[in-house]
């Protein structure tokens, strides 16, 4: 009774040595759960001998290798393309004030019609994601002192129009298509650099290479993501299946109440998936 008590104090250490995560209910939580199955297994005396090969202690160390690998991969594309994204939400960022500038260049310029205008507006509207509406014209200034109504320029309310379902593609393609009929009439002419024709084309050349960028390293970190999720919660040989049917085996080997036991049962391996919302029914 001593040995099996000194012996169970003994891997009670080393489990206490496997580095204790901030988060039990993330990736990195889960991986240091695993570690410490793995402690605990190799602890365990002869009886610990399944017929499963999925729950002997060498499946064991090399399908946590598997997790820990596939979560490192995962973690190194992190970055790459958080800052991909955001270059390019900086770079389309810029869209807005491009267009409407030019816009207001074209509404000024010389001999330009009202039907020329509304073509170019309308044009606008899609690169904005408006509908296709006369823009709001800004309110006047108000003459009353208590009067704290703050106005809006035509740059803030298209701003504030919802471009976010837009994909990125369609809104260069609609920046193109205004710049192509809107920058190259022959009233348009400005002495503004910024809205010059071929700044304006210039920076639509900018927008694909960002783009791509933005698309690779989005489809990299999926298609790494896809690989960790099938390593951790297959339904058959993934890490939180064979991880639980390892304790399963611990408890019908060593008994619910047995030492063995209380060292693995209480190490959590959740579905880290994402669950999807159930839609309401029509009685709720």
């Amino acid at each position: 009774m001593k040995k099996i008590v000194k012996t169970v104090g003994l891997i009670s250490a080393e489990i206490a040595t496997v580095k204790k995560m901030r988060k039990p209910h993330s990736y990195d939580g889960f991986i240091g759960s695993g570690g410490k199955l793995a402690v605990g297994v190799k602890g365990m005396d002869v009886k610990y001998n399944p017929i499963n090969e999925d729950l002997t202690l060498e499946n064991i160390n090399i399908v946590l290798d598997k997790i820990t690998t596939d979560n490192e991969n995962v973690s190194i594309l992190v970055t790459p393309n958080k800052e991909a994204l955001l270059a390019r939400n900086d770079s389309y960022d810029e869209m807005p004030e491009r267009v409407l500038g030019a816009l207001n260049v074209f509404r000024s310029s010389k001999d330009v019609t009202p039907a020329k205008i509304l073509i170019s507006e309308n044009l606008a509207k899609k690169v904005f994601g408006t509908r296709i509406i006369p823009i709001k014209k800004t309110p006047a200034p108000s003459t009353d002192a208590t009067d704290a109504t703050t106005e809006e320029s035509e740059l803030d309310i298209i701003k504030r129009n919802s471009v976010s379902h837009q994909q990125f593609e369609s809104r260069s393609g609609n920046y193109f298509k205004f710049t192509a009929y809107t920058c190259n009439d022959v009233c348009y002419k400005t002495n503004d650099l910024r809205y010059k024709p071929e700044a304006m084309k210039a920076y639509y050349e900018t927008l694909k290479p960002i783009n791509d960028t933005a698309e690779e390293t989005s489809n990299a970190i999926t298609s790494a993501r896809d690989v960790r999720i099938d390593s951790y919660f297959d339904n058959t040989k993934g890490a939180r299946f064979i991880f639980n049917q390892v304790k399963k085996y611990v408890a019908s080997t060593y008994g619910t109440k047995s030492a063995e036991y209380k060292i693995v049962k209480g190490l959590p391996f959740p579905n880290l998936i994402a669950k999807t919302k159930r839609k309401p029914s029509a009685s709720n």
